[in-house]
């Protein structure tokens, strides 16, 4: 097959083409060392082949632009990686992803809407690669130009970007629309407009903002973020943030309140790192704060409007996809909720796309990694909620546990963890619970509500159907793991869960700490959720420095997160509470022991603890406390 010649063909109408290998190892290998030779250079990704880029880092190269991407996935397909980088390979470039070799239902989804699209073509060991060649260097294609930089559109921004220097432009679009470049030039036009007004420009990382600053023309400079909020005085720039969606809310947040932000470029497409909840979120925030004006750029830049990729990819991995409007009569309903659990993969269309849709616009990090987790893991289930037969609203949840018993001790200890099974992992470790991994859990991974009918009551009765399931299938707890925001919190207390871990550290997607709530079926998860919900609140009262209940159950929980320290499973950090616990109980100096100062109430991190006490390093100071716990377990046994 002439890559080259197809490419030539190909680049007169300004499209692209995909071809999807699928066949045995050796066959791949061999193709893919046909690429190598016929491409001056291949942007290539691999989740085996450790000489190469690794598919999960692709994120690094989203503000690149390829001629040619190789996506070599062996083990199962990265729906987001897909979706992201197959929007950097310009018009006339071609996009070569190898399939695994096991058929799933995700892998079918897209090879059968290949088939629907021209220049999407599937490739297998019996394809007659001379007649796909000439298929594809003899098909018609309108012959079209380059496109002339700034274009009208943007040309528009621009001058309203000038026009309007005190406003917070956004602009929000498609990947290759040309938002980076629209950046670029304002920036440009920036300086010799308003000289001696220094531009910052920031975004997920240097890379992500290559195209900007290629077109900005030495008039901005970049900063990461992190160092903007711990090294600049508010108000010391003006800034622009580019690939906001693929920054955590939190701190864009943070860099509109403390600096003057000219402008914010997103893509909501779904795979930055948020989903369109973001987009809508986001939004409704940044217009309460500043005074904001909203551009659009809607037609593609790096390739034509005769390009299939992009519709074959939105119709693949629903990434642009509607609800079904809901009449007014529907809305005002007072129908019972009728209830459905399935299994992604034995949905129809229909129902699958309004699914994704709720579950995009529901929360802040959705990917079209969840299309292909629930279509292809038999783990994942869905309850399903309609009302005079709409679909309202959607429980996700996965089946976890029982882990090996070989595995109890090294996940403990923390040596092991397994994908998967977030639940009974994260609490044997962190509250050192070995038990919890003999359990059978449901995990409930979101929970989803048409906008127009929250407040309503659904989620509550989608919990309580899926908890009458779980008794039914004896399954031993149900839990949740999510971002700790006060309205998701004010949820959870409305239900039979219980908080039994609030973490130290804040999520960098949500901004809030993780929080892990359960509920107990049968009689033993009962009365040890009940157990760790007091731990927890004990913790939680301890942190608001308001008095601590200590019961006999919190101390007992107290040793054994101590004890995960003393023997090196747990830092330091996350064991603080526990020997606050058990000096209450036995305090530390009646063994003639000693702390430094008052290194159990500080609530710093390792590394200012470290500082503060004089130790040399992290290691040093958590070994000689390690000791010293080890010792004080020993004498109060």
């Amino acid at each position: 097959m002439s890559l080259q010649r197809i490419a030539k063909h190909l680049k007169t109408a300004r499209v692209r083409a995909v071809f999807l290998f699928d066949g045995p190892s050796d066959w791949l290998m061999f193709h893919k060392q046909a690429i190598f030779r016929q491409h001056e250079a291949v942007l290539h990704l691999s989740d085996n082949d450790t000489a190469e880029v690794a598919v999960h880092r692709y994120r690094d190269y989203l503000g690149t632009n390829n001629n040619a991407v190789l996506l070599e996935f062996n083990q199962v397909i990265h729906a987001d990686a897909l979706a992201a980088l197959a929007g950097t390979v310009n018009g006339g470039g071609i996009l070569y992803v190898f399939l695994p070799a096991t058929d799933s239902p995700f892998k079918k989804r897209l090879i059968q809407s290949a088939e629907r699209f021209e220049r999407i073509e599937l490739i297998r060991p019996n394809a007659d690669l001379k007649l796909l060649t000439e298929k594809l260097c003899t098909e018609q294609l309108p012959e079209v130009d380059e496109p002339t930089l700034p274009n009208a559109d943007q040309k528009q921004i621009v001058d309203s970007m000038i026009d309007l220097p005190g406003t917070c432009h956004i602009l929000m679009a498609d990947r290759g629309r040309g938002k980076s470049t629209t950046l670029g030039l304002a920036c440009q036009a920036w300086i010799r407009n308003y000289r001696g007004r220094e531009l910052v420009v920031t975004g997920p990382r240097p890379s992500a903002v290559s195209t900007l600053l290629e077109h900005a023309a030495q008039s901005v400079r970049f900063v990461a973020w992190d160092k903007l909020l711990s090294d600049y005085p508010a108000q010391s720039v003006r800034l622009i943030i580019d690939e906001a969606a693929a920054i955590p809310m939190h701190v864009l947040q943070q860099l509109a309140q403390r600096f003057t932000v000219w402008a914010i470029a997103t893509t909501v497409d779904g795979y930055e790192g948020c989903g369109r909840g973001f987009a809508v979120r986001f939004l409704e925030w940044i217009q309460q704060q500043r005074v904001c004006k909203a551009h659009a750029l809607e037609r593609p830049i790096r390739w034509s409007e005769f390009d299939t990729c992009e519709p074959w990819l939105n119709q693949a991995l629903l990434m642009q996809v509607q609800h079904t409007q809901m009449t007014t009569e529907a809305l005002a309903s007072k129908a019972p909720l009728e209830f459905q659990d399935t299994h992604a993969s034995e949905l129809s269309e229909a129902d699958l796309t309004e699914v994704i849709i709720l579950l995009l616009e529901a929360h802040y990090q959705s990917s079209p990694n969840d299309l292909r987790l629930l279509l292809d893991d038999n783990e994942q289930r869905l309850v399903l909620a309609r009302r005079n037969r709409l679909l309202i609203g959607v429980i996700w949840y996965g089946h976890e546990g029982p882990l090996p018993e070989a595995l109890h001790t090294p996940i403990k200890e923390g040596k092991r963890r397994l994908n998967g099974n977030i639940l009974p992992q994260a609490i044997a470790f962190y509250l050192q619970q070995q038990d919890v991994l003999n359990w059978q859990w449901w995990r409930v991974t979101r929970i989803a509500v048409h906008d127009d009918v929250r407040r309503q009551g659904v989620g509550l009765q989608l919990l309580a159907h899926l908890t009458k399931l779980a008794e039914r299938a004896n399954i031993d707890a149900l839990g949740s793991s999510f971002g700790a925001s006060p309205d998701v919190l004010e949820f959870w207390t409305q239900t039979s869960f219980q908080v039994i871990r609030m973490g130290r550290k804040l999520n960098m997607a949500s901004g809030y700490p993780n929080a892990i709530v359960a509920s107990g079926l049968s009689s033993r998860s009962q009365e040890l959720v009940r157990v760790l919900h007091d731990y927890c609140n004990a913790e939680l009262d301890w942190k608001a420095h308001t008095p601590v209940n200590i019961s006999t159950a919190t101390h007992q929980v107290a040793r054994q997160v101590l004890g995960g320290f003393a023997h090196g499973n747990l830092p330091f950090t996350e064991a603080q509470f526990a020997w606050t616990v058990c000096d209450m109980k036995l305090p530390i100096k009646v063994t003639g022991l000693t702390l430094p100062g008052q290194i159990l109430n500080t609530t710093d991190d390792l590394a200012r603890l470290t500082q503060r006490y004089g130790y040399s390093s992290q290691q040093t100071m958590q070994n000689q406390l390690r000791q010293i716990a080890r010792e004080y377990l020993e004498l109060t046994r």
